[in-house]
């Protein structure tokens, strides 16, 4: 019997629990998985374009770009957050392409997104890890979530800092949430990424705009 690929069971609950599963690799272990998954990705991108069913028509390359596309956007996403395929780069252009590979990954076809950078706060560097993991789930709930079925939409991403805190701010001005608000696995993820640091997170609704905020306390973090 062929197994899937993908497991669809649904994810244990952030928290302690959930954590002590992850394994903690060594610099080794961990540039074998980088090497594994590089190769991996690369021999199915081939696979993709070297189908001869997926040449046949317009229709069919079409969707071969796409998923070609796709899983080449997906693969710079966790190079952003982990450095899986690759090094990390410096943390301003992780955070930049970050943002806007998740909104190249999750917006429709043909929805015009605008993304707005404004990154005037200085990270320090303990923070940068939680703010770009924050970061991926603000921004993609702003695209599936805030700007589901538009077909055109803002998203603005800010990194500043207020007094003794270092905030992240993601706004968009999409449709808002339904009452009551249920936190999905993304907000409650950015929740314990931010109780971790002794931040907090918050989200609001500002005039026609969403605003997710992660507050990260600055003191002893310079």
């Amino acid at each position: 019997m062929t197994q899937p690929l993908l497991s669809l069971a649904p994810s244990p609950a952030p928290g302690p629990v959930a954590d002590s599963l992850l394994p903690r690799l060594t610099a080794a272990e961990f540039r074998q998985l980088r090497h594994q998954t590089k190769n991996a990705l690369q021999r199915i991108l081939f696979m993709i374009d070297a189908h001869p069913a997926l040449r046949q028509t317009e229709a069919s390359r079409a969707v071969a770009a796409d998923l070609h596309r796709r899983i080449q956007l997906t693969a710079t996403i966790s190079d952003a957050l982990f450095g899986l395929t690759r090094a990390p780069a410096p943390f301003a252009e992780r955070l930049g392409t970050l943002a806007e590979s998740v909104t190249a990954l999750l917006g429709a076809p043909g929805q015009d997104i605008r993304l707005r950078l404004r990154l005037a706060g200085q990270c320090p560097e303990p923070l940068q890890e939680a703010v770009l993991r924050v970061a991926h789930e603000f921004v993609g709930n702003a695209i599936k979530h805030g700007l589901y079925s538009r077909l055109s939409g803002e998203v603005e991403l800010r990194l500043e800092q207020d007094g003794d805190e270092l905030r992240l701010l993601v706004l968009d001005d999409g449709w808002g949430w339904a009452e009551p608000m249920v936190a999905g696995e993304g907000l409650s993820l950015a929740r314990v990424i931010a109780a971790r640091e002794a931040g907090r997170v918050t989200l609001d609704r500002r005039g026609d705009r969403t605003v997710a905020m992660l507050a990260l306390p600055l003191a002893a973090r310079a």
